[in-house]
């Protein structure tokens, strides 16, 4: 009798406190949908689906990562408890959080994260991706024990956690999803994120409640709040700020480049209210030195092309000032940041090395150039400003090649490097510089490299296509590995700026304007909590980023 009534009693208690973890705190309730426009089409969840910001967030709705990053730019633990670097920056180690389930009830676990990571790294050759460059570095992945993780890498890497974070695009995906040969890994995504996939198609994702959801408010009670979000693809911004002026849609998801229709909504206080995020987005324009016959190799026609262009006079004109325009190649606040090097709109000059460049071409000349833009009008006409800029210093142009993002994406990462002539605008960002140097580098695993994996068919096969910019001038490792390898801070910093004089001297990066994202929701669907759930270690989250809006502690009023 006396277990029976201790199981009673222990039975009564757990029932008494799932009802309390179910009550929501007084200002938010359970219940509710939402939909959200967003500005592109979503490729898919599976390693090789490069997305852009605004179908980033919707899938981040979905997924987590080890790591996220708070309001004021650091990286925090997320998935992960922990993380401890070794004295010499080459070896790292992983420690899980306990009780996390994937949203079909699937462990996570440090056998779970061996196999993301080994998966997007090329080690298991099921799924090629870009990440397969990304984590060039990373020579093996060791199981501790069910949750710990040691990372063993080639180099020491002070910015490790940057790597991990890459704007909220390393995710964490299910053993379900993952399995080898298993063919509907980029169409039916499952993650540990507060809602699970309802219904996917490239222009909507239906995203429900998940019930396995980890987290829990600040009173204990259960997260998300909110039954479902629908996502839609509103390509033109001009529609997307329509909608949620209007009220047909609940949020909407804007870019820098989308000014004239942040610049109104800003205007439009009693309908909308928004939710800015930093300037994380650090722009350069990429000349592509390593594709076919491009006038790139040669350092004159790179210069030409950093010369011609008024980024300054972009950033006012076309993006309303909402960007930031510092001559440099990184925002202020990265350790990368310096002046010395760079090169800012002067149109003689640019002229002048359009002369050279067309003597270095030869009889292969006249300088010509192809630009690309995203099928949306607001691209179009950002890029067409671009232009006008270049042709003005001599530079002959081809028609733009308009296409969609997921397309232009899937073309600039792909294997075998960049079909276009420039990468316009890389995705390097965030004060971190762990996911700034994969792009600057000369090739994924240079000369030096001792991961086995640059041999395989996997490693030369995407060798270029992180380093966008195919420039092989391993001078730029030597100089970013030092500074990489180095734990010094101050020390590190002026390697750092060191490696960013030399990029920018020789052409092989040109400062542009710097980016962020916008959020505005409708008034009268009257969102609460947005941007109050602190972070597992109590830090604040950054509202909106590169990688979407956090919705897990958001409700309906």
């Amino acid at each position: 009798m006396g277990v029976a009534l201790t199981a009673v009693l222990l039975g009564t208690a757990i029932s008494s406190s799932a009802s309390a973890a179910n009550r929501a705190p007084s200002a938010q309730k359970y219940g509710g949908e939402l939909t959200v426009a967003m500005d592109a089409t979503i490729s898919g969840f599976c390693f090789a689906n490069a997305l852009s910001g605004g179908p980033l967030g919707a899938t981040r709705t979905v997924y987590e990562s080890l790591v996220e990053r708070d309001n004021k730019g650091n990286f925090v633990p997320y998935l992960a408890q922990s993380f401890t670097m070794s004295a010499d920056a080459k070896y790292w180690t992983i420690a899980l959080r306990a009780g996390i389930k994937y949203s079909n009830g699937e462990e996570f676990n440090a056998a779970n994260v061996k196999q993301n990571i080994d998966i997007g790294r090329g080690f298991i050759t099921s799924y090629p991706s870009t990440g397969i460059g990304v984590n060039a570095n990373i020579l093996a992945v060791d199981v501790i024990d069910n949750l710990t993780v040691k990372v063993t890498l080639d180099r020491p890497d002070t910015g490790f956690l940057g790597l991990m974070y890459r704007a909220g695009r390393y995710v964490m995906r299910a053993p379900a999803q993952i399995v080898t040969g298993n063919k509907e890994c980029s169409t039916k995504g499952i993650g540990t994120g507060p809602f699970m996939i309802s219904s996917f198609s490239a222009d909507e994702l239906v995203a429900v409640k998940n019930p396995n959801y980890w987290r829990k408010d600040a009173s204990g009670g259960s997260l998300p709040y909110l039954d479902k979000i629908t996502f839609i693809n509103v390509k033109e911004a001009s529609q997307r700020a329509a909608a949620v002026r209007k009220g047909s849609v609940d949020a909407a998801f804007f870019t820098t480049g989308d000014a004239t229709f942040i610049k109104d909504l800003e205007g439009r206080k009693k309908d909308v209210k928004e939710f800015k995020g930093p300037i994380t987005g650090w722009g350069q324009w990429m000349p592509n030195v390593g594709k076919a016959n491009s006038p790139f190799k040669f350092q004159n026609c790179r210069l030409a092309a950093a010369f011609a262009v008024d980024w300054n006079n972009y950033n006012i004109v076309r993006l309303k000032g909402k960007g930031m325009y510092n001559g440099s190649i990184v925002g202020k606040t990265n350790p990368m940041y310096t002046l010395d090097g760079a090169t800012s709109y002067n149109v003689a000059k640019a002229k002048e090395f359009v002369a050279k460049c067309n003597t270095d071409l030869g009889a292969a000349g006249p300088f010509k150039l192809t630009l690309y833009a995203d099928t949306s009008t607001q691209s179009q006409n950002n890029v067409k400003f671009v232009a006008k800029y270049l042709t003005d210093a001599g530079i002959l142009l081809n028609n733009t090649l308009v296409a969609e993002s997921a397309i232009l994406i899937a073309s600039i990462y792909r294997g075998g490097g960049n079909l276009y002539d420039f990468a316009e605008g890389t995705p390097a960002e965030g004060d971190a510089v762990g996911y700034v140097i994969p792009f600057f580098i000369s090739k994924a695993f240079n000369s030096t490299s001792t991961n086995p994996i640059k041999d395989t068919a996997y490693g030369k096969g995407y060798n270029t296509v992180i380093a966008l910019g195919a420039h092989g001038d391993e001078q730029v490792d030597r100089l970013i590995y030092a500074a990489q390898a180095d734990t010094n801070p101050a020390s590190a910093k002026l390697k750092w700026a060191a490696a960013s004089a030399y990029l920018m001297s020789m052409g092989y990066t040109i400062p542009s304007v710097h980016a962020g994202s916008f959020v505005f929701t409708n008034n009268k669907s009257k969102l609460v909590g947005v941007g109050t759930l602190k972070n597992p270690d109590g830090s604040t989250p950054a509202v909106t980023e590169t990688k979407g809006f956090e919705w897990t502690g958001v409700s309906r009023g």
